[in-house]
């Protein structure tokens, strides 16, 4: 339904993509409207990655706007599988104590925060793996350390942000210092954006070279009331728990289920309609969100998980109940191949339509808790905040801390504040 993109154009699916997408709800169904944007730019904006996911490769040689360092053995996988989202990756393979990377010189505007995030998957026997930039003068301005892998064959997010300073061009690079014995590191979906804000407010748990990739997540919370504003009557608001949401492509995927308001009615007669849902997006094949069978109300306690099958990963199963109302329990089961589990995620959303006219409510305070991923507190990973914005109040919408409830669970709020 949603899903965010890091780099910050970042995801939204459900109710959502999170940036192309709405849901509204229609005599009680929940049908989720794709919408593209009008028209594209006849160039990238200053600050974006060419080929972020490799798909413009041809050919086995890193071609333009991709380059290479070191002698080493270096390239492109073109449809053989390994790749996070699309059909390519590239890669770098050698036993030499060499450094070698893929490198791409980037244009951004001096002064400006940018947040730079890469996806990596390791052969398991180095620790000298980096993914940064550097500025003109060739000097390093920030990078992250890669190698450990703390989950066999997941996909490690690396995200970072710096100030470009007086930079007007940066290299991005993702590379190692092999450790004399054959070995590999592949590499995919580098982005670069200077906003950290995209359209889900929440936490997420990513597969990092510190996160396990996750299996699990739950929240319980206390659905909001919805008030529906006169202008906007296609606001809409969700809130949901997911897995697999972090990845923002064409052949990406999602597993949720939770909660969505939304307004309906006409201007003027306007009134706020709540039904629950789940949605499952495969390899860029989305369900839509669908309804679940549960009543949900304003100060209804929802209670909301997503468990991937261990004996069989392909499986998911999907879990809402209404704990203020005697019965109201669905338990659906759910096929997904192409989903990862790389990321957990406990969100408020906004959906997206097109032109942008869904805004957030004026105030959003939702609280979350016995938050936990693969039964764990947050505060046994390295969480990454998702935070969105208001575009015509400015608005900031966002989690505070998370905080642990008896050493087993998590309690936080997303809460709106001012920009």
């Amino acid at each position: 339904m949603y899903s965010l993109v890091y780099s910050r154009a970042r995801r939204s699916r459900a109710i959502t993509r999170r940036y192309t997408c709405a849901l509204t709800v229609v005599t009680g169904l929940v049908a989720a409207l794709l919408t593209g944007l009008a028209g594209s730019a006849s160039a990238a904006p200053i600050g974006t990655v060419g080929d972020s996911d490799f798909e413009g490769q041809t050919s086995r040689t890193l071609s333009a706007p991709w380059a290479g360092e070191g002698p080493d053995y270096k390239g492109i996988d073109i449809g053989l599988g390994y790749q996070k989202t699309g059909r390519n990756n590239a890669f770098i393979r050698t036993s030499t104590r060499n450094w070698n990377a893929v490198t791409q010189k980037v244009p951004v505007k001096s002064q400006t925060v940018y947040h730079l995030d890469g996806w990596v998957r390791t052969s398991g026997n180095f620790t000298t793996g980096y993914l940064g930039a550097r500025g003109t003068n060739g000097a390093t301005m920030v990078q992250k350390n890669y190698g450990k892998v703390v989950s066999n064959g997941a996909y490690q997010l690396l995200h970072m942000a710096f100030n470009s300073g007086a930079n007007t061009f940066v290299t991005l690079y993702a590379g190692y210092i092999a450790p004399g014995i054959d070995s590999w590191v592949q590499i995919d979906d580098i982005t670069l954006s200077d906003t950290p804000y995209a359209n889900w407010a929440g936490y997420e748990v990513v597969s990092s070279p510190v996160n396990a990739a996750p299996h699990a997540v739950t929240a319980v919370w206390t659905e909001p009331l919805f008030g529906c504003r006169e202008r906007h009557p296609d606001n809409q608001l969700g809130i949901w728990v997911g897995l697999d949401g972090v990845a923002n492509s064409a052949t990406e995927s999602l597993v949720q289920i939770g909660v969505v308001a939304s307004c309906q009615g006409q201007v003027g007669d306007l009134y706020p309609e709540y039904q629950a849902f789940w949605e499952v997006i495969n390899a860029g094949v989305d369900t839509n969100a669908q309804p679940v069978p549960i009543e949900a109300q304003p100060g209804d306690r929802m209670s909301a998980s997503v468990v991937r099958s261990a004996a069989d990963p392909a499986n998911f199963t999907l879990t809402l109940d209404n704990l203020s109302r005697s019965g109201q329990h669905q338990s659906l089961s759910k096929r997904v191949p192409s989903a990862r589990s790389e990321s957990a995620e406990v969100i408020v959303e906004r959906g997206y339509s097109s032109p942008f006219d869904v805004t957030w409510p004026a105030i959003v305070n939702v609280a979350f808790s016995y938050v936990t991923v693969d039964g764990a507190p947050l505060s046994s990973y390295d969480v990454l905040p998702a935070q969105a914005r208001q575009a015509d109040l400015g608005t900031v919408y966002g989690p505070t801390p998370a905080t642990t409830d008896s050493g087993d669970y998590s309690n936080f709020s997303v809460t709106s504040r001012p920009g």
